[in-house]
C-alpha cells in the first residue's frame, strides 16, 4: 500500500498531442539532404574515376631526335620521357627506344623492352641483333625473333617525320 501512495503522489507528464506530421516532415527533409550529398558523392567520385582513364587514352607524340641524329639502316637508341598518369598519380617514365631510319623518310621504331620477362635489348653492331642480356633472346634488325624464350618479335611503335627540320615524333 506504501507503493500504491508513492504512485499515486507521482506527478504523471501530460500527454503531448501528438504532431505526426511535424516528424514526418523533419524525417523527409533529413533524407532528403542525405541522398543529396550521397548524390553530389557518386557523382564526384564518377567524374574522377573516369577522367584519368580519358586523359591516358589520349594520343601523344613525344620527339625523339631528328634525321640528321640517325644513320641509315643503323638503331639508335633514344631514352624517352613519357609521361604516366594512374589515378592522381602523375610521372615522366623513362622509355628507351631503338630508331632504325631507312635513309629517305621512313622511321621504324622499337621498344628495348624483351618481349620474354621486360630485360632491356642491346644493338649489337657486329651481328647486327638486338640482344637481351638477361636470358639469351636475340631479334634481327627488323625485330623478329632469331634465337631464345622471347615469345614474340619486338613492339613496333609509331614514328613520323614532320618540319623543316625533319623532327622524329615518336607515339606513346
Amino acid at each position: 500500500s506504501g507503493s500504491q501512495t508513492h504512485a499515486e503522489t507521482m506527478p504523471t507528464p501530460d500527454a503531448a498531442p501528438s504532431e505526426p506530421g511535424r516528424r514526418k516532415t523533419l524525417a523527409l527533409l533529413v533524407n532528403t539532404v542525405v541522398a543529396g550529398i550521397g548524390a553530389a558523392l557518386t557523382g564526384l567520385l564518377g567524374v574522377f574515376a573516369v577522367r584519368p582513364v580519358r586523359e591516358a587514352a589520349a594520343e601523344r607524340w613525344i620527339r625523339a631526335g631528328t634525321l640528321g641524329d640517325l644513320t641509315p639502316n643503323v638503331p639508335v637508341p633514344r631514352v624517352l620521357s613519357v609521361p604516366r598518369v594512374d589515378g592522381w598519380y602523375r610521372a615522366r617514365a623513362r622509355e628507351t627506344v631503338f630508331l632504325v631510319w631507312d635513309g629517305a623518310k621512313q622511321v621504324k621504331v622499337f621498344s628495348a623492352t624483351c618481349t620474354h620477362l621486360g630485360c632491356q635489348v642491346l644493338w649489337n653492331a657486329e651481328a647486327k641483333t638486338f640482344n637481351c642480356p638477361c636470358h639469351g633472346g636475340t631479334f634481327d634488325a627488323s625485330g623478329k625473333v632469331l634465337d631464345g624464350p622471347p615469345p614474340r618479335p619486338l613492339t613496333t611503335i609509331d614514328a613520323r617525320v614532320e618540319g623543316t627540320d625533319e623532327t622524329v615524333l615518336v607515339r606513346v
